[in-house]
Protein backbone atom coordinates (compact mmCIF):
# COMPACT_ATOMS: atom_id res chain seq x y z
CA UNK A 1 0.00 0.00 0.00
CA UNK A 2 2.85 2.35 0.93
CA UNK A 3 4.53 1.55 -2.40
CA UNK A 4 1.31 2.34 -4.30
CA UNK A 5 0.99 5.68 -2.50
CA UNK A 6 4.60 6.52 -3.32
CA UNK A 7 4.05 5.63 -6.99
CA UNK A 8 0.86 7.73 -7.08
CA UNK A 9 2.71 10.67 -5.56
CA UNK A 10 5.52 10.35 -8.15
CA UNK A 11 2.95 10.09 -10.95
CA UNK A 12 1.25 13.28 -9.73
CA UNK A 13 4.58 15.11 -9.70
CA UNK A 14 5.47 13.85 -13.19
CA UNK A 15 2.09 14.92 -14.54
CA UNK A 16 2.49 18.31 -12.86
CA UNK A 17 5.96 18.70 -14.35
CA UNK A 18 4.71 17.77 -17.83
CA UNK A 19 1.67 20.06 -17.59
CA UNK A 20 3.91 22.86 -16.32
CA UNK A 21 6.10 22.50 -19.40
CA UNK A 22 3.07 22.57 -21.74
CA UNK A 23 0.82 25.05 -19.92
CA UNK A 24 1.81 28.71 -19.90
CA UNK A 25 0.26 31.14 -17.47
CA UNK A 26 -1.16 34.47 -18.57
CA UNK A 27 1.75 36.97 -18.31
CA UNK A 28 -0.59 39.30 -16.38
CA UNK A 29 -1.23 36.57 -13.81
CA UNK A 30 2.50 35.81 -13.53
CA UNK A 31 3.19 39.51 -12.94
CA UNK A 32 0.38 39.74 -10.36
CA UNK A 33 1.68 36.70 -8.44
CA UNK A 34 5.25 38.07 -8.55
CA UNK A 35 3.96 41.41 -7.29
CA UNK A 36 2.04 39.66 -4.52
CA UNK A 37 5.24 37.87 -3.49
CA UNK A 38 7.67 40.79 -3.84
CA UNK A 39 5.29 43.19 -2.13
CA UNK A 40 5.23 40.94 0.92
CA UNK A 41 9.04 40.69 0.93
CA UNK A 42 9.31 44.50 0.97
CA UNK A 43 6.62 44.68 3.65
CA UNK A 44 8.56 42.24 5.85
CA UNK A 45 11.84 44.10 5.37
CA UNK A 46 10.34 47.47 6.23
CA UNK A 47 7.75 46.41 8.78
CA UNK A 48 7.96 47.64 12.34
CA UNK A 49 5.79 46.25 15.09
CA UNK A 50 3.32 48.89 16.25
CA UNK A 51 2.63 48.48 19.94
CA UNK A 52 -0.59 49.63 21.62
CA UNK A 53 -0.66 52.37 24.24
CA UNK A 54 -1.75 50.02 27.01
CA UNK A 55 0.61 47.99 29.14
CA UNK A 56 1.19 44.56 27.59
CA UNK A 57 0.82 41.41 29.66
CA UNK A 58 3.63 38.88 30.04
CA UNK A 59 2.45 36.50 27.28
CA UNK A 60 2.17 39.35 24.75
CA UNK A 61 5.70 40.56 25.57
CA UNK A 62 6.99 36.98 25.29
CA UNK A 63 5.38 36.62 21.85
CA UNK A 64 7.03 39.82 20.59
CA UNK A 65 10.41 38.59 21.84
CA UNK A 66 9.89 35.18 20.18
CA UNK A 67 9.06 36.78 16.81
CA UNK A 68 12.03 39.13 16.96
CA UNK A 69 14.55 36.49 18.07
CA UNK A 70 16.62 34.47 15.61
CA UNK A 71 16.22 30.73 15.04
CA UNK A 72 17.50 28.64 17.90
CA UNK A 73 19.56 25.47 17.65
CA UNK A 74 18.06 22.07 18.55
CA UNK A 75 19.83 21.89 21.93
CA UNK A 76 18.57 25.36 22.89
CA UNK A 77 15.05 24.44 21.79
CA UNK A 78 15.04 21.23 23.84
CA UNK A 79 16.35 23.09 26.89
CA UNK A 80 13.64 25.74 26.59
CA UNK A 81 10.97 23.06 26.08
CA UNK A 82 12.19 21.24 29.17
CA UNK A 83 12.16 24.44 31.23
CA UNK A 84 8.58 25.19 30.13
CA UNK A 85 7.54 21.65 31.04
CA UNK A 86 9.06 21.91 34.54
CA UNK A 87 7.45 25.30 35.10
CA UNK A 88 4.03 23.98 34.05
CA UNK A 89 4.35 20.92 36.33
CA UNK A 90 4.99 23.29 39.25
CA UNK A 91 2.02 25.49 38.28
CA UNK A 92 -0.31 22.48 38.09
CA UNK A 93 0.92 21.25 41.48
CA UNK A 94 0.35 24.72 42.99
CA UNK A 95 -3.27 24.82 41.75
CA UNK A 96 -4.03 21.30 43.00
CA UNK A 97 -2.30 22.00 46.34
CA UNK A 98 -4.46 25.08 46.93
CA UNK A 99 -7.61 23.02 46.25
CA UNK A 100 -6.48 20.30 48.68
CA UNK A 101 -5.46 22.83 51.36
CA UNK A 102 -8.87 24.51 51.15
CA UNK A 103 -10.64 21.17 51.58
CA UNK A 104 -8.42 20.11 54.51
CA UNK A 105 -8.95 23.46 56.28
CA UNK A 106 -12.72 23.12 55.98
CA UNK A 107 -13.00 25.86 53.37
CA UNK A 108 -14.83 25.55 50.07
CA UNK A 109 -12.35 24.94 47.19
CA UNK A 110 -12.66 27.60 44.49
CA UNK A 111 -11.21 28.34 41.06
CA UNK A 112 -11.13 31.81 39.51
CA UNK A 113 -11.03 31.86 35.69
CA UNK A 114 -11.23 34.63 33.11
CA UNK A 115 -14.61 34.66 31.35
CA UNK A 116 -14.13 33.58 27.71
CA UNK A 117 -17.73 34.12 26.66
CA UNK A 118 -17.77 37.94 26.55
CA UNK A 119 -16.54 40.05 23.62
CA UNK A 120 -16.07 42.86 26.16
CA UNK A 121 -13.46 40.68 27.90
CA UNK A 122 -11.13 40.96 24.90
CA UNK A 123 -8.85 43.63 23.43
CA UNK A 124 -8.31 44.20 19.70
CA UNK A 125 -5.29 46.49 19.43
CA UNK A 126 -2.96 43.74 18.14
CA UNK A 127 -5.21 43.12 15.07
CA UNK A 128 -6.78 40.07 16.65
CA UNK A 129 -9.12 38.95 19.42
CA UNK A 130 -7.00 38.77 22.60
CA UNK A 131 -8.32 37.84 26.03
CA UNK A 132 -7.63 40.55 28.61
CA UNK A 133 -5.04 39.93 31.29
CA UNK A 134 -6.19 38.30 34.53
CA UNK A 135 -6.08 41.64 36.37
CA UNK A 136 -8.27 43.48 33.82
CA UNK A 137 -10.66 40.72 32.76
CA UNK A 138 -14.06 39.89 34.17
CA UNK A 139 -13.75 36.61 36.00
CA UNK A 140 -15.89 33.60 36.81
CA UNK A 141 -15.53 32.04 40.27
CA UNK A 142 -16.26 28.32 40.35
CA UNK A 143 -17.21 27.04 43.80
CA UNK A 144 -17.10 23.33 44.60
CA UNK A 145 -20.11 23.72 46.91
CA UNK A 146 -22.25 25.19 44.11
CA UNK A 147 -24.28 22.48 42.37
CA UNK A 148 -24.16 24.36 39.05
CA UNK A 149 -20.35 24.65 39.22
CA UNK A 150 -19.51 21.19 40.56
CA UNK A 151 -19.44 19.32 37.24
CA UNK A 152 -17.26 21.95 35.58
CA UNK A 153 -15.01 22.13 38.66
CA UNK A 154 -14.48 18.35 38.69
CA UNK A 155 -13.78 18.33 34.94
CA UNK A 156 -11.04 20.96 35.41
CA UNK A 157 -9.46 18.97 38.26
CA UNK A 158 -9.55 15.79 36.12
CA UNK A 159 -7.80 17.58 33.22
CA UNK A 160 -5.23 19.10 35.61
CA UNK A 161 -4.31 15.66 37.00
CA UNK A 162 -4.06 14.23 33.47
CA UNK A 163 -1.90 17.18 32.38
CA UNK A 164 0.42 16.56 35.34
CA UNK A 165 0.76 12.93 34.26
CA UNK A 166 1.41 13.87 30.61
CA UNK A 167 4.02 16.49 31.50
CA UNK A 168 5.77 14.23 34.04
CA UNK A 169 6.05 11.41 31.50
CA UNK A 170 6.61 13.77 28.54
CA UNK A 171 3.66 12.28 26.61
CA UNK A 172 0.99 13.61 24.25
CA UNK A 173 -2.69 12.75 23.88
CA UNK A 174 -5.46 13.92 21.55
CA UNK A 175 -8.59 15.58 22.93
CA UNK A 176 -10.62 12.64 21.63
CA UNK A 177 -8.42 10.12 23.47
CA UNK A 178 -8.70 12.20 26.64
CA UNK A 179 -12.50 12.22 26.32
CA UNK A 180 -12.66 8.41 26.04
CA UNK A 181 -10.60 8.06 29.22
CA UNK A 182 -13.64 9.28 31.17
CA UNK A 183 -16.76 9.26 28.97
CA UNK A 184 -19.14 9.01 31.95
CA UNK A 185 -17.74 12.20 33.48
CA UNK A 186 -17.83 14.37 30.34
CA UNK A 187 -20.81 12.80 28.51
CA UNK A 188 -19.89 14.69 25.31
CA UNK A 189 -16.77 16.10 23.65
CA UNK A 190 -17.77 19.75 24.11
CA UNK A 191 -17.61 19.42 27.93
CA UNK A 192 -14.05 18.09 27.69
CA UNK A 193 -13.10 20.88 25.26
CA UNK A 194 -14.43 23.48 27.70
CA UNK A 195 -12.40 21.94 30.55
CA UNK A 196 -9.23 22.01 28.41
CA UNK A 197 -9.87 25.69 27.55
CA UNK A 198 -10.37 26.46 31.24
CA UNK A 199 -7.11 24.74 32.20
CA UNK A 200 -5.19 26.54 29.42
CA UNK A 201 -6.66 29.84 30.59
CA UNK A 202 -5.85 29.02 34.21
CA UNK A 203 -2.21 28.12 33.42
CA UNK A 204 -1.90 30.78 30.66
CA UNK A 205 -0.44 28.39 28.11
CA UNK A 206 -1.61 26.69 24.86
CA UNK A 207 -2.84 23.06 25.01
CA UNK A 208 0.08 21.70 22.96
CA UNK A 209 2.43 22.81 25.78
CA UNK A 210 0.37 20.61 28.11
CA UNK A 211 0.65 17.53 25.89
CA UNK A 212 -2.92 17.89 24.59
CA UNK A 213 -3.22 18.07 20.81
CA UNK A 214 -6.27 18.45 18.59
CA UNK A 215 -7.32 15.90 15.96
CA UNK A 216 -6.51 17.49 12.60
CA UNK A 217 -9.12 17.52 9.82
CA UNK A 218 -7.65 20.09 7.41
CA UNK A 219 -5.73 19.41 4.20
CA UNK A 220 -2.72 21.07 2.58
CA UNK A 221 -1.36 20.82 -0.97
CA UNK A 222 1.34 22.58 -2.94
CA UNK A 223 4.99 23.44 -3.22
CA UNK A 224 5.99 22.81 0.40
CA UNK A 225 7.77 20.14 2.40
CA UNK A 226 7.15 19.95 6.16
CA UNK A 227 10.16 18.79 8.19
CA UNK A 228 9.22 17.46 11.63
CA UNK A 229 11.38 17.57 14.75
CA UNK A 230 11.36 13.76 14.89
CA UNK A 231 13.26 13.69 11.56
CA UNK A 232 10.33 12.77 9.30
CA UNK A 233 9.35 14.79 6.24
CA UNK A 234 5.90 15.40 4.71
CA UNK A 235 5.80 16.24 1.00
CA UNK A 236 2.54 18.10 0.33
CA UNK A 237 2.66 17.87 -3.48
CA UNK A 238 0.36 14.86 -3.70
CA UNK A 239 -3.01 13.88 -5.15
CA UNK A 240 -6.02 14.97 -3.10
CA UNK A 241 -3.97 16.95 -0.59
CA UNK A 242 -2.15 15.89 2.57
CA UNK A 243 -3.68 15.72 6.06
CA UNK A 244 -2.34 18.49 8.28
CA UNK A 245 -0.13 17.05 11.06
CA UNK A 246 -1.78 16.84 14.49
CA UNK A 247 1.30 18.13 16.26
CA UNK A 248 1.87 21.46 14.47
CA UNK A 249 4.19 22.49 17.30
CA UNK A 250 6.33 19.48 16.35
CA UNK A 251 7.20 21.02 12.96
CA UNK A 252 10.85 21.99 12.70
CA UNK A 253 10.78 23.95 9.44
CA UNK A 254 9.11 24.46 6.07
CA UNK A 255 10.84 24.35 2.70
CA UNK A 256 8.84 25.87 -0.10
CA UNK A 257 9.01 27.54 -3.51
CA UNK A 258 5.45 28.92 -3.17
CA UNK A 259 4.77 32.63 -3.67
CA UNK A 260 1.47 32.85 -1.79
CA UNK A 261 -1.11 30.82 0.15
CA UNK A 262 -4.74 30.24 -0.82
CA UNK A 263 -7.04 29.34 2.09
CA UNK A 264 -10.17 27.59 0.79
CA UNK A 265 -13.31 27.23 2.91
CA UNK A 266 -14.68 23.95 1.53
CA UNK A 267 -13.08 20.59 0.84
CA UNK A 268 -15.21 20.19 -2.33
CA UNK A 269 -13.73 23.38 -3.85
CA UNK A 270 -10.25 22.40 -2.63
CA UNK A 271 -10.50 19.05 -4.47
CA UNK A 272 -11.91 20.65 -7.63
CA UNK A 273 -9.02 23.13 -7.74
CA UNK A 274 -6.49 20.30 -7.40
CA UNK A 275 -8.29 18.27 -10.10
CA UNK A 276 -8.13 21.28 -12.45
CA UNK A 277 -4.38 21.64 -11.90
CA UNK A 278 -4.52 24.80 -9.78
CA UNK A 279 -1.07 24.09 -8.34
CA UNK A 280 0.31 24.70 -11.84
CA UNK A 281 -2.28 27.10 -13.29
CA UNK A 282 -2.31 29.42 -10.28
CA UNK A 283 1.09 28.51 -8.84
CA UNK A 284 3.50 28.31 -7.39
CA UNK A 285 1.30 28.33 -4.29
CA UNK A 286 0.15 26.45 -1.21
CA UNK A 287 -3.56 25.59 -0.93
CA UNK A 288 -5.05 24.97 2.50
CA UNK A 289 -8.54 23.99 3.68
CA UNK A 290 -10.08 23.54 7.10
CA UNK A 291 -13.08 21.73 5.54
CA UNK A 292 -15.56 24.33 6.75
CA UNK A 293 -15.17 25.98 10.15
CA UNK A 294 -11.42 25.63 10.75
CA UNK A 295 -9.97 23.47 13.51
CA UNK A 296 -7.09 24.53 15.76
CA UNK A 297 -4.44 22.62 13.74
CA UNK A 298 -5.37 24.31 10.44
CA UNK A 299 -5.37 27.79 11.97
CA UNK A 300 -2.08 27.15 13.79
CA UNK A 301 -0.44 25.81 10.61
CA UNK A 302 -1.61 28.82 8.55
CA UNK A 303 -0.08 31.20 11.10
CA UNK A 304 3.23 29.36 11.04
CA UNK A 305 3.34 29.22 7.23
CA UNK A 306 2.66 32.96 6.92
CA UNK A 307 5.13 33.95 9.64
CA UNK A 308 7.98 31.60 8.75
CA UNK A 309 7.75 31.60 4.94
CA UNK A 310 6.84 35.33 4.85
CA UNK A 311 4.02 34.71 2.37
CA UNK A 312 0.76 36.55 1.73
CA UNK A 313 -2.39 34.53 2.43
CA UNK A 314 -5.67 34.96 0.52
CA UNK A 315 -9.04 33.47 1.50
CA UNK A 316 -11.64 31.92 -0.83
CA UNK A 317 -14.99 31.45 0.92
CA UNK A 318 -18.71 31.38 0.08
CA UNK A 319 -20.42 34.76 -0.22
CA UNK A 320 -22.74 34.01 2.68
CA UNK A 321 -22.72 34.77 6.43
CA UNK A 322 -20.95 31.49 7.26
CA UNK A 323 -18.22 32.12 4.67
CA UNK A 324 -17.55 35.59 6.06
CA UNK A 325 -17.51 34.22 9.62
CA UNK A 326 -14.93 31.59 8.64
CA UNK A 327 -12.76 34.30 7.05
CA UNK A 328 -13.06 36.42 10.23
CA UNK A 329 -12.15 33.43 12.41
CA UNK A 330 -8.96 32.79 10.42
CA UNK A 331 -8.09 36.52 10.46
CA UNK A 332 -9.03 37.73 13.94
CA UNK A 333 -9.46 34.53 15.94
CA UNK A 334 -12.48 33.24 17.85
CA UNK A 335 -13.94 34.23 21.20
CA UNK A 336 -13.65 30.68 22.58
CA UNK A 337 -9.92 30.53 21.68
CA UNK A 338 -9.14 34.18 22.52
CA UNK A 339 -6.46 33.04 25.00
CA UNK A 340 -4.59 31.41 22.05
CA UNK A 341 -4.97 34.15 19.46
CA UNK A 342 -1.24 34.81 19.20
CA UNK A 343 -0.85 31.30 17.72
CA UNK A 344 -4.17 30.97 15.85
CA UNK A 345 -5.13 34.37 14.39
CA UNK A 346 -3.61 35.25 11.00
CA UNK A 347 -4.16 39.03 11.03
CA UNK A 348 -2.54 39.54 7.60
CA UNK A 349 -5.07 37.24 5.84
CA UNK A 350 -7.00 39.00 3.06
CA UNK A 351 -10.28 38.06 1.36
CA UNK A 352 -9.84 37.22 -2.32
CA UNK A 353 -13.48 36.16 -2.77
CA UNK A 354 -16.27 35.56 -2.96
CA UNK A 355 -17.50 38.99 -1.92
CA UNK A 356 -21.11 40.10 -1.99
CA UNK A 357 -20.34 42.42 -4.91
CA UNK A 358 -19.18 39.39 -6.94
CA UNK A 359 -22.55 37.74 -6.36
CA UNK A 360 -24.47 40.74 -7.63
CA UNK A 361 -22.34 41.06 -10.79
CA UNK A 362 -21.31 37.48 -11.66
CA UNK A 363 -23.90 35.07 -10.25
CA UNK A 364 -27.08 34.47 -12.24
CA UNK A 365 -30.38 35.16 -10.50
CA UNK A 366 -31.13 31.44 -10.57
CA UNK A 367 -27.92 30.62 -8.67
CA UNK A 368 -28.50 33.19 -5.93
CA UNK A 369 -30.08 31.96 -2.72
CA UNK A 370 -32.38 33.83 -0.36
CA UNK A 371 -31.04 34.55 3.12
CA UNK A 372 -32.75 32.47 5.79
CA UNK A 373 -33.86 33.94 9.12
CA UNK A 374 -30.83 32.21 10.68
CA UNK A 375 -28.54 33.87 8.10
CA UNK A 376 -30.00 37.28 8.95
CA UNK A 377 -29.47 36.75 12.69
CA UNK A 378 -25.87 35.70 12.04
CA UNK A 379 -25.20 38.86 9.99
CA UNK A 380 -26.69 41.04 12.75
CA UNK A 381 -24.38 39.35 15.29
CA UNK A 382 -21.32 39.55 13.02
CA UNK A 383 -21.59 43.31 12.38
CA UNK A 384 -21.63 43.89 16.16
CA UNK A 385 -18.21 42.33 16.64
CA UNK A 386 -15.84 44.98 18.07
CA UNK A 387 -12.93 44.23 15.71
CA UNK A 388 -15.01 45.52 12.79
CA UNK A 389 -14.80 49.04 14.26
CA UNK A 390 -11.64 49.75 12.24
CA UNK A 391 -10.89 51.05 8.73
CA UNK A 392 -10.54 47.50 7.39
CA UNK A 393 -13.36 46.14 9.53
CA UNK A 394 -15.78 48.81 8.31
CA UNK A 395 -15.42 47.55 4.70
CA UNK A 396 -16.14 43.99 5.83
CA UNK A 397 -19.12 45.26 7.82
CA UNK A 398 -20.45 47.12 4.75
CA UNK A 399 -20.26 43.90 2.70
CA UNK A 400 -22.35 42.15 5.35
CA UNK A 401 -24.84 45.02 5.58
CA UNK A 402 -25.22 45.03 1.78
CA UNK A 403 -25.84 41.28 1.87
CA UNK A 404 -28.52 41.75 4.51
CA UNK A 405 -30.13 44.58 2.52
CA UNK A 406 -30.18 42.56 -0.73
CA UNK A 407 -31.48 39.43 1.01
CA UNK A 408 -29.36 37.10 -1.15
CA UNK A 409 -26.24 34.95 -0.81
CA UNK A 410 -24.32 32.54 -3.05
CA UNK A 411 -21.77 29.77 -2.93
CA UNK A 412 -18.40 30.00 -4.67
CA UNK A 413 -19.61 27.59 -7.36
CA UNK A 414 -22.34 30.06 -8.40
CA UNK A 415 -19.70 32.53 -9.64
CA UNK A 416 -18.27 30.14 -12.24
CA UNK A 417 -20.25 27.62 -14.33
CA UNK A 418 -17.49 24.98 -14.02
CA UNK A 419 -14.46 24.18 -11.88
CA UNK A 420 -12.28 24.94 -14.91
CA UNK A 421 -13.81 28.43 -15.15
CA UNK A 422 -13.13 28.98 -11.45
CA UNK A 423 -9.49 28.02 -11.91
CA UNK A 424 -8.91 29.71 -15.30
CA UNK A 425 -11.15 32.76 -15.12
CA UNK A 426 -12.55 33.89 -11.76
CA UNK A 427 -9.48 33.34 -9.55
CA UNK A 428 -6.87 34.65 -12.07
CA UNK A 429 -8.94 37.81 -12.69
CA UNK A 430 -9.30 38.42 -8.94
CA UNK A 431 -5.54 37.99 -8.40
CA UNK A 432 -4.73 40.28 -11.36
CA UNK A 433 -7.14 42.95 -10.06
CA UNK A 434 -5.49 42.63 -6.62
CA UNK A 435 -8.63 44.01 -4.97
CA UNK A 436 -8.15 42.14 -1.70
CA UNK A 437 -10.24 42.86 1.37
CA UNK A 438 -8.41 42.98 4.69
Amino acid sequence: MELMNRDLSMLTKNLAAKSASVFKQDPKLVAAIDKLYSKNEVKNLNSKMLLPDRRLNFLEVQEILDHSSKDKGPSTFLQEKNNIRKSLIKNVEDVLRKINDSAENGDTPMLVIRNQRLWSNCVYDLDRVTLKSFVDAKKTTLSYSNREHKTRFNAIVFVLTKVHELLSKNLCVTRRELFYQNVTRFRNQSNLDEAVRDVCCLLQTPPWNLGIIATAKGLIAGSVKIHMKDGSCIDCFGAGGTLIPQDVDGIKEFRSTAKYILVVEKDAVFQKLLDEGALVRLGPLIILTGKGYPDVCTRQLLCRLVNELRLRALALVDADPHGYEIFLTYKYGSLAQSHLSQSLACSSLQLLGARHGDVMTLATKESRLALTSRDKRKIVNLVKRPYLNTATGSIIRKDLEDMLKSGVKAEIEALSPTAAALCDSYLPSKIIQADYLG
